[in-house]
């Protein structure tokens, strides 16, 4: 049996799951933490599940360029995760870190990572109602080998599949629950995307209510501004209130390109 020491054991697993974008990353204190539940939120077409995609392909990264290297898991609620965005954004992770390498180490791990390696440890599941979402939760709770979870989105179930809003919220709370201890029991990265609705007022408010709102470190609402540029601001946690751009370009999620005059 190997024993790591505590201080070591802690500089592995508090190693951030980065975005490509610096402004993003910076706005996220670093990135994203394991042992943390962050939910992003917005309208559709505001980049919550592009942004899904691209952190399980950078939990792929090798430690030796700062990465995580670890295996993440992809829950798909809504039916839509696009393995050919995937392999376009392993591809350009891949091709980012061939143009970074510069010590022996980093080019010789480049010599055997490819693509396919990447995406091995990528893994996708299709649930198509909460039943199947709690029990997945369950299963990975008891023996759980991925170091992030990324669940787009969780309020596709309880949406609209509840006509007594008790047993949601009772349900709701039981989720909550299970996804903290999976985050504090393995060390997880965890990532759930929830959706928005109208209020009275015509602003926009996110889903499932105030009870579910403590379950989430940190809350993040992202916007389209136009094009391919979109905006990330802090609802809850550190850095409440502040708003870094980014964009989604072919590659992923990258900054935004410097203005020209």
């Amino acid at each position: 049996v190997f024993l790591k020491s505590e201080h070591v054991m802690e500089a592995v697993c508090s190693t951030p799951v980065i975005t490509f974008s610096s402004n993003l990353d910076t706005l996220l204190g670093g990135g994203i933490v394991p042992g943390e539940i962050i939910e992003f939120l917005g309208e559709p077409g505001s980049g919550t599940s592009q942004l899904c995609l691209q952190l399980a392909v950078d939990c792929t990264i090798p430690k030796t360029f700062g990465g995580r290297n670890c295996r993440s898991l992809l829950v798909d609620c809504n039916g839509d995760t696009c393995e050919i965005r995937l392999n376009q954004m392993a591809e350009a992770a891949l091709a980012h870190l061939n143009l970074i390498a510069r010590n022996k180490e980093e080019k010789d791990t480049m010599s055997r990572l490819t693509t396919r390696e990447m995406l091995s440890n990528v893994h996708s599941v299709r649930c198509t109602d909460y039943t199947q979402l709690l029990a997945l939760i369950n299963n990975i709770s008891e023996e759980c080998d991925y170091g992030a979870v990324l669940i787009d989105a969780l309020a596709t179930h309880f949406r609209h599949e509840f006509d007594d809003m008790r047993q949601r919220t009772n349900i709701l709370a039981e989720l909550s629950n299970k996804l903290h201890r999976l985050c504090i029991k393995h060390n997880v990265t965890l990532v759930t995307v929830n959706q928005v609705r109208m209020d009275r007022e015509g602003g926009v408010q996110p889903c499932l209510g105030e009870s579910w709102s403590h379950t989430a470190h940190r809350r993040v609402f992202l916007r389209r501004v136009s094009g391919d540029v979109y905006s990330a601001t802090v609802m809850k946690g550190e850095r409440s209130g502040e708003t870094a751009n980014f964009r989604i370009s072919s590659r992923g999620i990258r900054d935004c390109l410097p203005q020209t005059t």
